[in-house]
């Protein structure tokens, strides 16, 4: 999915996403990560099941006011214990699939608001080809 670039939006701005990478302003991510306003990270799990509290954690750590978690190429809701964790710590947080999360994001972004958007772009093993 293409979405389109307006010169005058933030460098941090999702500007393309596709099944197995990420395009924020112009440099393509092949693996996971998350984008805030100020900062790209790379975000380590390559699989949904790997997204457990640590990850989680880790989000936290940059003090969004909302988490918008892509699941990849379908939205896959998390486990109660880790949404009531997040919310717990007074932050929102919203699954959904990879290209839902980057147009809500981008629109967040464009409110000024403090949200942190996290793509897990699972990686292809052997048996997948």
């Amino acid at each position: 999915m293409q979405l389109t670039w307006q010169p005058d939006e933030s460098p941090r701005a999702v500007s393309g996403i596709d099944g197995a990478r990420v395009r924020v302003g112009g440099e393509w991510r092949q693996t996971s990560v998350w984008v805030n306003s100020t900062q790209m990270q790379d975000w380590p799990p390559r699989d949904f099941t790997e997204i457990n509290a640590d990850a989680l954690d880790a989000l936290l750590a940059a003090g969004p006011e909302v988490i918008l978690l892509g699941t990849g190429s379908k939205t896959r809701l998390l486990a109660p214990a880790l949404l009531a964790r997040v919310m717990h710590r007074g932050c929102g947080i919203e699954c959904m699939s990879n290209a839902a999360a980057a147009r809500t994001y981008n629109v967040l972004l464009g409110e000024n608001r403090a949200v942190l958007v996290a793509f897990l772009v699972e990686q292809a093993t052997p048996s997948d080809h």
